[in-house]
C-alpha cells in the first residue's frame, strides 16, 4: 500500500442488519461500492448467507470465509472497478400500473436479487396494498419476508419458467 492509500472497514452483523429491516446485501455493497467506501467489510452472521456471499463473488467481490464460536466471520473486498459494479447491477425490475394495481416484474433478476427486489419495494412504497408480481418462483424465503412485513401472497398464475404473485397487505 502506498502512503496515500487508506484502508477502512466497515464491521457489519447480518443479524443487526435483519432486526433493523435492512437487507444485508445492501448494506454490504453500499459498505464497499457506496459514496463512503471502504476497503474491506468483516461481516459476521450465525448462518451462511450463501445467496449473499454468491451475489457479492458474482459482482467481482473477494469473500474470505472463517468459522468462529459465533457462526461466521466474512472478509469481503472489492475486486473490480464501480463501473464492473454497474454492469453487474444494470438489471432491474419492471413496473406497470393496469388501473387498479401495480404490475412488477422481476424475471430480468436472478434469484435471490428478484424477491430481494421485491421486499425494497414493498419496504419503500407505504401507499401500496396490492402488488402483482411476475418471478420465476415463490420460493419460502419470499413467504417469510413477506409475512414479518406483515403481507400474505398466493400465486395467482403458474405458467412454464414462472408464477404470477398476488401479493396483499394484512
Amino acid at each position: 500500500m502506498s502512503s496515500k492509500t487508506v484502508y477502512r472497514c466497515c464491521d457489519l452483523s447480518v443479524e443487526d442488519l435483519l432486526s433493523k429491516g435492512m437487507v444485508p446485501v445492501d448494506a454490504v455493497i453500499d459498505a464497499i461500492f457506496g459514496d463512503d467506501v471502504y476497503s474491506e467489510v468483516r461481516l459476521k452472521s450465525n448462518f451462511d448467507p450463501i445467496p449473499l456471499r454468491l451475489r457479492l463473488k458474482k459482482m467481482g467481490c473477494k469473500v474470505e470465509r472463517e468459522a468462529i464460536k459465533e457462526g461466521w466471520s466474512f472478509l469481503i473486498s472489492r475486486n473490480c472497478s464501480n463501473e464492473e459494479k454497474s454492469q453487474a447491477l444494470n438489471k432491474k425490475a419492471t413496473f406497470k400500473f393496469d388501473g387498479e394495481m401495480v404490475n412488477m416484474d422481476v424475471m430480468d433478476l436472478e434469484f435471490p436479487d428478484n424477491f430481494l427486489e421485491v421486499i425494497r419495494f414493498i419496504d419503500r412504497s407505504s401507499e401500496e396494498e396490492r402488488l402483482r408480481v411476475k418471478i420465476s418462483a415463490f420460493p419460502q424465503r419470499l413467504r417469510f419476508l413477506l409475512g414479518e412485513r406483515n403481507w400474505s401472497g398466493q400465486v395467482e398464475e403458474e405458467h412454464t419458467g414462472f408464477v404470477i404473485l398476488l401479493l396483499d397487505k394484512n
